[in-house]
């Protein structure tokens, strides 16, 4: 690959992992609109794409995951009860629909657009107009999430990541801070746990070399959909950036990371509306 190419690959990174870090989104709603036109140029099939951008959306977020969650830890904010209970459903969930999607043609390229547009105007809509409800610290901490929620929530988490590439966190932080209550710095912190366990499942599914013999040169060594030449320079960019983020979050307003959010997916949503005219 040319330096050029590796250079943005690292910028793609730093952006990826400053949001993470800032948002506990996993930085999807960046990275999988970077995939499509990096992806693009390599000449994949329109029905297989799709499986591509999920598969390297998932695989770099688990080590981003990984990373932002210990960094949560070393903050006292990462909530391991919580996390398990909706990652356990969310990483079967996942990995089923994965397999779903692996094996079969039906999910092309424009209901994959269409899932994402419709995550990303639902998210953009919910952080401008609905404001979060204060909560002090004390209420915060007692906060408990019942099993049969986290249940149904970890399953609906897995199911939308493995048909979006989204990490989560588009569902999972507006179900937490308007149904539990729970504020919105805990919330991406439970977040970007669940995210770090369900895409271990979904990337386990999409290294299946068996599953891509067909397709397995269309990218630079290729282990099943995934490139490991194109996240590397990525995930450099991620380990750099994702502390600075988890910094700046914890010395920001929650009403200033909800704008951000919003404006961020709203600069997204007019991006995919252009793809999809195009």
């Amino acid at each position: 690959m040319a330096i050029s190419f590796i250079i943005l690959l690292f910028l793609i990174g730093i952006a990826n992992g400053f949001y993470s870090g800032l948002m506990g989104t996993g930085g999807n709603v960046i990275l999988i609109p970077a995939l499509d036109l990096i992806l693009s140029h390599y000449g994949i099939p329109e029905s297989e794409i799709v499986k591509f951008i999920i598969a390297h959306s998932l695989f770099i977020t688990f080590f981003n995951g990984l990373f932002v969650s210990y960094k949560q830890y070393k903050i006292n904010n990462f909530y391991y009860k919580e996390v398990l209970l909706i990652a356990f459903p969310a990483m079967v969930s996942g990995f089923i629909m994965s397999e779903i999607i692996k094996i079969s043609s039906w999910y092309d390229k424009i209901y994959f657009d269409l899932i994402f547009l419709f995550l990303v105007v639902l998210i953009a809509t919910r952080f401008l107009f609905f404001k979060e409800k204060v909560i002090n610290k004390v209420e915060t901490n007692k906060v408990t999430i019942k099993k049969a929620f986290s249940f149904g929530l970890g399953t609906l988490t897995g199911l939308t990541t493995a048909l979006s590439g989204f990490g989560g966190g588009i569902v999972l932080i507006p179900a937490l801070t308007e149904f539990c209550k729970i504020s919105i710095k805990k919330a991406s912190s439970i977040s970007i746990g669940v995210v770090m366990f369900l895409a271990i499942s979904i990337s386990i599914s999409y290294l299946n070399i068996g599953a891509t013999n067909n397709i397995k040169s269309l990218l630079p060594n290729q282990l099943g959909y995934i490139s490991i030449s194109l996240i590397t320079p990525v995930l450099f960019g991620v380990f750099i950036a994702a502390p600075f983020g988890v910094k700046v979050a914890q010395k920001t307003a929650p009403s200033i990371l909800r704008y951000l959010f919003g404006s961020v997916m709203v600069l997204i949503c007019l991006k995919t509306v252009v793809s999809l005219l195009s």
